[in-house]
């Protein structure tokens, strides 16, 4: 059972919290090696997708269920969990805007698959007699 858009902002606004406190609270472990340097950066990026899910909700919530997020809305998200992931490694920051990246283009993907207006369009070109 999916959750409402209100019950869906707090659910993913406590996770936010939970996971940039968490990021704070391991920061020595996230910067004693490379490998795990580049797992505070895939943390980040989990940040960003909680961050840009309760953004979402609280637009919908507020505008209306017909108001979808805008590209402002995901650059936001994305400067708030980079700079969360600076605060732990520069690194972290890289890191954090290539998975991120990654996943808001699968997001995007899923997306079209789900709320497509319908199938594909192809076009067929007659020959000219």
């Amino acid at each position: 059972m999916a959750l409402t858009e209100q019950h869906s902002f707090l659910v993913s606004t406590l996770l936010s919290i939970l996971t940039f406190s968490a990021m704070q609270i391991f920061k020595t472990c996230l910067t004693s090696s490379q490998l795990m340097t580049i797992l505070g950066g895939f943390t980040g990026s989990i940040l960003f997708i909680f961050l840009l899910t309760a953004v979402g909700n609280l637009e919908k919530t507020l505008f209306g269920s017909s108001f979808q997020t805008q590209l402002k809305e995901v650059f936001l998200c994305l400067v708030v969990s980079m700079v969360a992931s600076a605060s732990v490694h520069r690194v972290c920051a890289s890191t954090c805007l290539i998975f991120s990246m990654l996943m808001i283009w699968t997001l995007n993907r899923i997306s079209q698959e789900v709320y497509s207006a319908g199938g594909q369009v192809s076009q067929v070109k007659k020959k000219k007699n």
